[in-house]
């Protein structure tokens, strides 16, 4: 197959050229490759491959002819800031609960930048209320997938002591700087201008994959299992409702659940950390 010819598969036009098709799966697996050196091989080495894939996405985007295609490979630059702004925060002295609003800070600039540079709206990037109703439903859900994650990862709490201050606190940290920055980046930014490529469908699912492989670091197979279920869900409440708004909500639960309210129920039932 040329590389100028849109790739089909049993009927289903993605809508793309080969060559681009391959370039998604180039960063896909470099994701994957770069996450896997972090985790299991060394972290500067891991830095150095996601400071690699910055620059790549960086040339790429400068360098391809369709606007779209600029736009979605632009799109996909803050996730190795993700990773470059988080593994240059262990050399500090910070408390793991404040490394999330540190990591955030550069994320939601790269967004804002991304927003404005493709002149996307509000409304294109999920940022509406859509039908509130629906919204608090969707939100509702984090508690259950809180209290799945723990009991799949069991993470020590990020907070000192459960009390209504440091509980609160917590929450809308987590909140903001893991639910609103990465439903911003994942949904509203990234999912839309891969839709805009290959479809909602292939969208869904591309941008479900680059979510999961941010968490090999945890590296539990199942946990990847599961956080691929959750962003296909949350993928796919973003296409229905339009909006991030439930979903920012329901991962900013989801979060507090994991790291601020189950270490201390599973401490004060079982007795176990």
């Amino acid at each position: 197959m040329k590389s100028s010819e849109k790739v089909h598969h049993k009927g289903l036009e993605i809508g793309l050229p080969g060559n681009y098709v391959i370039t998604l799966i180039a960063y896909l697996l470099a994701l994957i490759a770069a996450e896997l050196v972090t985790t299991y091989v060394n972290k500067t080495w891991g830095l150095a491959a996601h400071t690699i894939i910055l620059f790549a996405l960086l040339v790429n985007a400068a360098m391809v002819e369709s606007l779209d295609f600029s736009n979605l490979l632009r799109s996909m630059m803050p996730i190795p800031i993700i990773r470059i702004v988080g593994l240059s925060i262990p050399m500090m002295q910070i408390k793991p609960l404040y490394w999330f609003p540190i990591v955030a800070i550069p994320l939601f600039a790269a967004s804002i930048a991304i927003m404005r540079s493709q002149n996307l709206t509000l409304e294109e990037v999920g940022l509406i209320l859509g039908k509130l109703p629906l919204q608090l439903l969707i939100a509702t859900t984090g508690f259950i997938t809180g209290i799945i994650e723990f009991m799949i990862l069991r993470p020590d709490p990020l907070i000192s002591q459960f009390t209504p201050l440091l509980l609160i606190g917590g929450f809308f940290i987590l909140l903001i700087a893991t639910g609103l920055a990465e439903e911003l980046l994942f949904r509203g930014i990234l999912q839309t201008n891969t839709m805009k490529m290959i479809g909602p469908a292939f969208g869904l699912i591309y941008t479900s994959l680059v979510f999961t492989t941010m968490h090999i670091g945890w590296i539990y197979f199942a946990d990847l299992v599961f956080v691929f279920s959750v962003a296909m869900f949350y993928g796919y409440a973003f296409i229905k409702t339009r909006s991030i708004l439930g979903i920012t909500l329901a991962h900013g639960i989801s979060n507090s659940m994991l790291f601020l309210v189950m270490p201390f129920v599973n401490l004060a039932v079982f007795g176990l950390h």
